[in-house]
């Protein structure tokens, strides 16, 4: 990342000295994108993208630079974000794989916990068919509030389950629905902490499904490329019909429209949190399951060794607790984010959890650190 740097805020940054201890428990906010690759925001210092509710998140905590998919594909992904166990361990070593009912969550403990729970967005946890409804009980793993689908990328056409068989549709582009879901979740806060996960697909491809007006902020023949890109050499490349019309440069375009339109979105959620007057008491997570390559090394999509397939956005925000203006160049890899955030709400954490608790670099302070990350993919 040495050739993005603008934008970029000052390693330190000011710390904090009051202690969970200290506080109510806190809420959660978990976001996360697809696809989405760590150096494609402005705060990352990508010189195309615009992302002003993402820098501003970051100005208001702490942005990890080295922040890594230990299984940059979906469904291995998802799994180790939410169990803190590696694929190996859960078996979900490639996609499509559903996630066994006896593999303890996030969600589970946060639930047990006296947590109000939910889930909106992607799943890609219960197996196939894509489509198929997954039922109030264990194979939500811990999730009360559930709107959610299993996998599908048609962004203006999007639809979730809720707790019977009938799909819901939702109008307009579906990070936008799915946030007024996520909004009317937290509206309906009555003083029991809260844990919403949020599932955007987007900015996974399809990559032309995006509103017009978030395409017209970006001129793909003005893009500057990453040093590493190359037009991949097949002559039929892995992408839609209409996304190879405009051309890789025109993804990339698409792409980060795609990511802006998120960013919109962003600021919606964190000005609810405002006006809820709950920001204070509320721990908040961007982060994404995977990077996409978009044609550095002349690779496009993810399942690569290499920084854009594995790198992955990392936000967290904790006002009073988490350092702001902060960024962050110690390791941390998305197997960790469980026991990180489950230790920094001042729960247990599980033993069988493989995961590192880094909370207390999280938080500003000296303790565990990892001077690698295990990275794999079988499939």
């Amino acid at each position: 990342m040495a050739e993005f740097q603008r934008g970029r805020v000052k390693e330190g940054g000011s710390k904090v000295s009051s202690t969970i201890s200290d506080r109510h428990r806190p809420n959660l906010l978990f976001i996360f994108a697809d696809q989405m690759r760590g150096m494609a925001m402005g705060c990352a210092g990508d010189p195309n993208v615009q992302t002003p509710n993402l820098d501003r998140l970051a100005e208001e905590g702490t942005i990890f630079v080295r922040a890594y998919a230990n299984a940059p594909v979906c469904t291995p992904s998802r799994a180790i974000m939410l169990t803190g166990k590696y694929p190996l361990t859960t078996k979900v070593v490639a996609n499509d794989l559903p996630l066994p009912e006896n593999e303890r969550t996030i969600g589970e403990i946060l639930r047990d916990a006296g947590y109000r729970t939910g889930y909106i967005g992607k799943w890609h946890l219960d197996g196939v068919p894509r489509n198929k409804f997954t039922p109030p009980g264990p194979r939500r793993h811990g999730f009360e509030f559930w709107a959610a689908w299993n996998c599908a990328h048609d962004y203006f056409h999007g639809k979730v389950f809720r707790d019977t068989p009938e799909p819901i549709l939702l109008t307009g582009y579906e990070p936008a629905a799915q946030t007024d879901i996520a909004l009317d979740f937290l509206r309906q806060h009555d003083g029991r902490p809260f844990a919403l996960f949020l599932s955007w697909g987007p900015p996974h491809d399809p990559y032309h499904q995006v509103p017009e007006n978030f395409k017209r902020l970006y001129d793909p023949e003005k893009l500057e490329l990453r040093p590493n890109f190359r037009e991949p050499q097949s002559s039929s490349l892995p992408l839609s019909e209409e996304d190879r019309k405009v051309g890789l440069r025109g993804c990339i375009a698409n792409y980060y429209a795609h990511i802006t339109a998120l960013d919109e979105q962003v600021g919606r959620l964190m000005r609810a949190l405002d006006e809820m007057g709950i920001a204070e008491n509320t721990i908040v997570v961007f982060t994404s399951d995977h990077g996409d390559m978009l044609g550095s090394q002349g690779m496009l999509k993810k399942q690569q060794p290499w920084e854009e397939s594995i790198s992955v956005p990392l936000i967290i925000r904790w006002k009073g607790q988490v350092p702001t203006g902060r960024v962050s160049e110690k390791l941390i890899s998305l197997v960790d984010l469980a026991p990180t955030l489950l230790s920094m709400m001042g729960l247990e954490v599980p033993p069988d959890m493989e995961g590192v608790d880094l909370k207390e670099h999280v938080l500003g302070g000296q303790g565990p650190e990892i001077n690698s990350v295990f990275l794999m993919d079988l499939v």
